[in-house]
């Protein structure tokens, strides 16, 4: 199988009424849209996942090293879920039909108990509450969660905690850290979230953290809230999990459904107005490219980051029913970026790649873009 010379490509595509392989596909998607081919290919294995032979996880993270691509991207995928996937991983060898199209290390298992590092190491993204606890949005990953997964109910804990995180990875304090991005599962109510935020803040200055620290999620709400936070934690920022615009109630747990857009736009517009850092999730491929083009023009003056955009992933088989059917091309993300570019053209934003591992730009669109 590793030679490759009995593998026949299964994952086919009707691109004009004509019946093409994946590859050749890919390769005129970026003549088309202008941009590199590692561009679409990146794209294309976020929304395919990949396969491996004889593998007991769903889900994984590594890093890939693109061939004729002079950097790396970090990637976190699904293993053995969409069964058409043209991309398979055979011994560190990333295989996209028969051809070989990356290097593939740092293997590591995706769950949401754990915490990993982005960005050279120098920004965390910290699972802080047990995802076991919520539940209920139909397009978000399910994930075997470990047994052992760890309350963090004091300062001890926390410091405990990243202390033992800091010595792993040969970092000498939590003063080479920039950023941490605090990604929770839902909590009882907002007032827990709020003192689990403020221990975080309180464990992390008392390590020398002088950082940026950014909450995803949806819980909080409440401006007298938010304005404390910021005096407490100063450089502080709002990662709105908005994910879908449109029958929300239909796609999300009823908490999270119940804030409107009309609501999310006024949240995200005091949040810029009081100087935290704000912006939205939103995941591709649930719904057409006219809500995409609506929504994030309505946004666009409310936040003053870009926004965060991830290519829907299939977490289980059934989920791929939820992605809409323009969205199974791969075109469809293309085109979306195009128009969300045009959107925020001359806004003075700066886009970071490793903010998303499930993202739709690379280096070379970047620098063609107006945005700066």
């Amino acid at each position: 199988w590793c030679e490759r010379d009995k593998f026949t490509s299964y994952c086919k595509i009707f691109s004009t009424r004509l019946e093409v392989k994946m590859f050749e596909y890919l390769k005129s998607l970026s003549e088309k849209y202008d941009t590199t081919f590692e561009n679409v290919l990146s794209i294309a294995l976020n929304r395919y996942g990949i396969i491996i032979d004889n593998f007991n996880d769903n889900r994984i993270r590594f890093d890939l090293d693109i061939l004729n691509n002079n950097h790396n991207t970090f990637f976190a995928v699904c293993v053995n879920i969409y069964e058409k996937s043209p991309f398979k991983l055979c011994e560190g060898k990333l295989y996209l039909e028969n051809n070989l199209v990356g290097n593939v290390y740092n293997i590591e298992k995706d769950t949401c108990t754990s915490t990993y590092f982005r960005n050279n190491k120098k920004a965390i993204t910290f699972n802080s509450n047990s995802r076991s606890k919520c539940s209920g949005c139909t397009f978000c990953g399910t994930y075997s969660l470990d047994e052992n997964e760890i309350e963090f109910k004091s300062k001890e804990i926390v410091q405990e905690y990243f202390k033992k995180l800091l010595l792993e990875n040969s970092i000498k304090s939590m003063k080479n850290i920039e950023n941490i991005t605090i990604c929770t599962g839902c909590f009882e109510n907002e007032d827990a979230l709020f003192n689990h935020l403020l221990l975080l803040n309180d464990s992390f200055k008392e390590m020398n953290f002088n950082g940026s620290i950014n909450y995803i999620g949806s819980q909080l709400r409440d401006y007298e809230k938010i304005k404390s936070l910021k005096s407490e934690i100063g450089d502080f920022g709002i990662y709105l999990t908005i994910e879908k615009f449109l029958n929300r109630e239909r796609f999300m747990r009823k908490e999270k459904a119940s804030l409107t857009m009309d609501k999310c736009k006024d949240l995200l517009s005091f949040c810029s107005d009081i100087g935290v850092t704000s912006t939205f999730l939103y995941i591709l491929g649930l719904e057409d490219l006219q809500t995409v083009k609506k929504y994030f023009s309505y946004f666009k003056d409310s936040i003053n980051k870009f926004p965060i955009i991830q290519v829907f992933q299939d977490y289980t088989k059934y989920q791929e029913n939820l992605r809409i059917e323009q969205a199974k091309d791969i075109d469809y993300y293309l085109e979306a970026k195009e128009i969300i570019n045009n959107i925020f053209k001359g806004s003075h934003f700066n886009i970071k790649l490793w903010e998303s591992f499930r993202g739709i730009y690379d280096k070379e669109d970047i620098k063609k873009m107006v945005l700066k």
